[in-house]
């Protein structure tokens, strides 16, 4: 993802006061501080269940990009916890639940009424489109807004998911009608693809600082880059596979909640990380 504009323009900020505080102790020289500066037991306040501070998470993912620590799971640990632990942050993804909510009862119209008719009471006209015009149109179905980091972080995932479909498509000889069937383990995919993007691109957001600052070569960013969102794809698709959301009605009543507990299991799954 590395200097995407996705993260370009004005947006509204979700973080906590605290995170520019101590911004400045993130240098180089306060990364090799004394070791009696380090406390006896560091993951102590993770212990007795203390949120962890955002520089935590800034000199966590910091090591990381440097290459001190190839530790992904503390990454992750630090920044479910510094933003509030994962029940905030699942109640803080109103963008990221609404789309999920959005892709998966599109997904269930191309299965239960085809793809033609769902396309027209979406108001999305299709005659004489490719199917790549067509799905396009499609992100603004699933999430529209693009005002705060979390929007941006919805959008991103809404393109990506997208871009799974027009795959479907494109192994099907470029039939759009090919979306109709997609199965249970397809439909489970593509969600899983979603939800992945969305906390990647949540993370990289208030975290790609330590990218800008600490790695001057494009491809080595590049690459941990890559091995950050491989961590976080095969954390949600173990828990998806457990969740089964492909077997949601994504029209019930409760689907605001499951989807909620969906995204909650997922964050859970980084916080829990020692």
């Amino acid at each position: 993802m590395g200097t995407s504009s996705i993260f370009d323009g004005p947006v509204k900020n979700l973080l906590p006061n605290d995170y520019d505080d101590l911004d400045e102790i993130d240098s180089p020289d306060d990364l090799d501080q004394d070791p009696t500066d380090i406390p006896d037991n560091p993951d102590e306040e993770e212990v007795q269940g203390i949120p962890y501070r955002w520089k935590d998470a800034k000199d966590a993912m910091t090591r990381y990009v440097k290459g001190s620590s190839s530790d992904r799971g503390k990454v992750m640990s630090r920044y479910v916890r510094a933003s509030g632990g994962s029940n905030q942050l699942s109640r803080t993804s109103t963008s990221g639940k609404n789309a999920t909510i959005n892709l998966g009862r599109v997904i269930q119209a191309f299965r239960d009424s085809g793809v033609g008719k769902t396309l027209k009471s979406l108001q999305i006209d299709f005659v004489n489109k490719s199917a790549k015009e067509v799905l396009s149109e499609l992100v603004n179905v699933i999430s529209s807004d693009a005002d705060s980091k979390e929007d941006i972080a919805a959008r991103g995932a809404s393109i990506e998911a997208i871009s799974e479909l027009y795959d479907i498509v494109l192994k099907n000889d470029g039939s759009i009608e090919s979306l109709s069937k997609i199965d249970e383990n397809t439909f489970r995919k593509v969600i899983e693809v979603f939800v992945s993007e969305y906390i990647f691109i949540r993370v990289m957001g208030d975290l790609q600082s330590r990218f800008e600052q600490h790695e001057n070569n494009p491809k080595e960013s590049i690459k941990k880059e890559k091995e950050l969102k491989s961590y976080i794809t095969t954390k949600v698709e173990l828990r998806l596979k457990e969740m089964k959301p492909e077997n949601h009605d994504y029209h019930s009543s409760s689907i605001e909640k499951e989807i909620n507990d969906l995204y909650k299991t997922c964050f859970r799954a980084f916080e829990e990380y020692i």
